[in-house]
């Protein structure tokens, strides 16, 4: 299992759309929550609140574009057919799947604790740079941090599970863009109040800044997003084993 593990590492590590997706996440941190809501904004740096606010939004975000670096580890093999290296690595196909799952979910648990950080420091960089005052903060760390490192990784486990499942790289990311974007918001005219068991809707409210401080919506919300996790992975586990097996 070891070889498999640091193989996965490797692969995540040697990919330059890790690379890129952490790149573009912290420019799009220091843009948002630096320039627009640090530099340029006045009075929402009087809110106790604030800088709690900016770690959930930076990953209620910029967790969907780190995600896509996990997705990308699993579509570009399947992408350049090099997926049955891969199969032929280990004695287990099921070996290859765990160590994708604990080589993203280390991936995604890491930047997305360092986003929780980073963007309220870039909110008061920005502020002190225009000279703006920052209201005294009400920043509690145990809930922003469980909620915003679990908001990473669910969009990394459903990126995996979708680049799992479809096994097309193109199909998988579209999907997993445009779902929360737009599916997400249809199916939400039909559900009404009902749209909170939607998958990424309920990764949502585990972070928004409105929700801090509401553990039982949180909970709530974060033993919805384990289920969706769950089936996904028992349907990708029997899709992964059997497909193409000689």
């Amino acid at each position: 299992m070891i070889p498999v593990l640091k193989s996965e590492f490797r692969k995540l590590l040697t990919v330059r759309a890790t690379y890129g997706t952490i790149i573009a996440s912290l420019l799009l941190v220091m843009l948002f929550a630096g320039f627009g809501d640090g530099y340029l904004s006045s009075s929402a740096l009087n809110t106790p609140g604030v800088l709690a606010g900016e770690s959930a939004q930076a990953l209620f975000i910029i967790g969907l574009v780190l995600a896509i670096a996990g997705l990308l580890l699993v579509g570009n093999e399947y992408r350049y057919n090099t997926i049955m290296y891969t199969l032929t690595s280990s004695n287990r196909r099921i070996k290859d799947l765990v160590a994708k799952v604990v080589a993203v979910s280390v991936f995604a648990v890491l930047t997305s604790l360092f986003m929780t950080f980073f963007s309220p420091l870039c909110t008061i960089v920005g502020a002190h740079l225009h000279g703006h005052h920052i209201a005294p903060q009400t920043f509690d760390y145990w809930g922003v941090i469980w909620r915003c490192v679990f908001c990473g990784w669910g969009y990394a486990m459903y990126a995996l599970i979708l680049a799992t499942i479809l096994r097309s790289q193109i199909g998988a990311l579209v999907t997993f863009l445009l779902f929360p974007l737009i599916g997400e918001n249809i199916l939400g005219i039909l559900l009404k109040h009902n749209m909170k068991y939607l998958p990424f809707n309920a990764v949502g409210d585990v972070v928004m800044p409105t929700k801090l401080g509401n553990d039982t919506t949180s909970i709530h919300s974060l033993l919805i997003v384990l289920v969706y996790v769950a089936v996904g992975w028992l349907i990708s586990a029997i899709l992964f084993v059997r497909r193409d097996a000689n």
